[in-house]
């Protein structure tokens, strides 16, 4: 009678954007989907209110503005005004947004907190202990606080294992890439070479690019092959499987 849409779960959400940011573009070198991830949530919840925190002076973040506000139009800069005191301001103000949240919101069923921070247990806790209601963390994978994962109704980090492997996939896509156009498989085409090139440009551990490499290779999207050097002498390289790559959706041709 009433639709789908009010048989789901009533939810408001609070998003830490420098930890989703900053985070994620130091640890994956990606920057975040905001609406894929509010496509998900609204899959699971009424989303009644979406509110996105962040210092928006960083360069960066600022030039995430216009994605956000295709997604919500509760954006609060907390950037510090004061001359003298340049403490970060993000989670004091987020954090008393979100009691005032809990204590008016009495129709909500979930409070959902995107942040990594282990100084928002308290308030978790109070919403589930005080207020009856639920709590869901978002957080990035490594960079969540233990404390505060446990203390939540349940925890969602972002991005999962295999998402962090297409990322990655994406990463390596991009080296052999450029191997073709600049003809340089003879001279950078070798597995050490290529995971050395993507860890040093992708700002990522060289075992994780190696193990993601080698996973691409049992998939079908690389494949070895052997080729001439200089000398005449022949040498091993990995070539990339253009058609397998562009049908999954890794590589799209120019």
């Amino acid at each position: 009678m009433f639709g789908k849409k009010h048989s789901l779960p009533r939810a408001v959400a609070f998003v830490d954007f420098e930890h989703w940011y900053i985070s994620l573009e130091r640890m994956y070198s990606v920057k975040p989907d905001v609406k894929a991830w509010a496509e998900e949530l609204r899959k699971n919840y009424d989303v009644e209110e979406i509110a996105i925190f962040a210092d928006f002076s960083n360069t960066g973040l600022r030039g995430e503005l216009e994605k956000i506000r295709n997604v919500t139009n509760i954006i609060i800069d907390t950037k510090n005004q004061s001359e003298h005191y340049k403490k970060d301001f993000t989670d004091f103000i987020m954090l008393d947004y979100i009691y005032q949240r809990a204590m008016t919101k009495k129709n909500i069923d979930t409070f959902i907190i995107f942040t990594g921070d282990g100084h928002f247990t308290s308030v978790v806790r109070f919403i589930i202990n005080q207020c009856r209601k639920k709590v869901g963390i978002y957080g990035i994978t490594g960079a969540t606080s233990s404390q505060l994962k446990a203390s939540a109704s349940w925890c969602r980090e972002l991005p999962s294992d295999s998402e962090i492997y297409r990322t990655y996939y994406k990463l390596i896509v991009d080296t052999f890439n450029y191997l073709t156009v600049h003809r340089e498989f003879v001279k950078s085409g070798s597995p050490e070479k290529i995971t050395e090139r993507v860890s040093k440009q992708g700002r990522v551990d060289r075992r994780s690019i190696k193990s993601a490499l080698d996973q691409m290779m049992r998939d079908g999207y690389v494949y070895k092959s052997t080729m001439l050097d200089e000398k005449g002498k022949k040498i091993s390289v990995l070539r990339p499987n253009w058609d397998l790559l562009r049908r999954d959706g890794l590589w799209v041709q120019p």
